[in-house]
């Protein structure tokens, strides 16, 4: 799993999701559904909560559980994962259009 790049993009997908529930709070990105925001709060508390499960003190194990209820909730809100992405990356790069025309 290290060298596929599978921990990377799981990495990603987290602090995405952090940084999504961080503009939903503040209020600067509200186009997304309150089932969905629920979905990543709980998967976030639940990851970041040591007594779940299985501990995460568990070497190899602990932290099975917690990729797949991250995991799971990737799968149930991904489409709205990726408008927040699409959005955040107009914001951050001023609306303007990276591609060729």
């Amino acid at each position: 799993v290290k060298n596929s790049g599978k921990l990377n993009r799981f990495s990603a997908d987290i602090k995405l999701m952090f940084s999504m529930l961080r503009d939903y709070w503040k209020g600067s990105y509200r186009d997304i559904p309150w089932k969905s925001i629920a979905a990543v709060a709980g998967a976030l508390i639940y990851v970041m909560n040591p007594l779940d499960f299985i501990p995460d003190l568990i070497i190899g194990f602990g932290f099975l559980d917690d990729a797949g209820v991250v995991a799971l909730c990737l799968k149930l809100v991904e489409s709205d994962l990726h408008k927040y992405a699409a959005w955040k990356e107009v914001k951050e790069g001023g609306g303007q259009s990276t591609q060729a025309d």
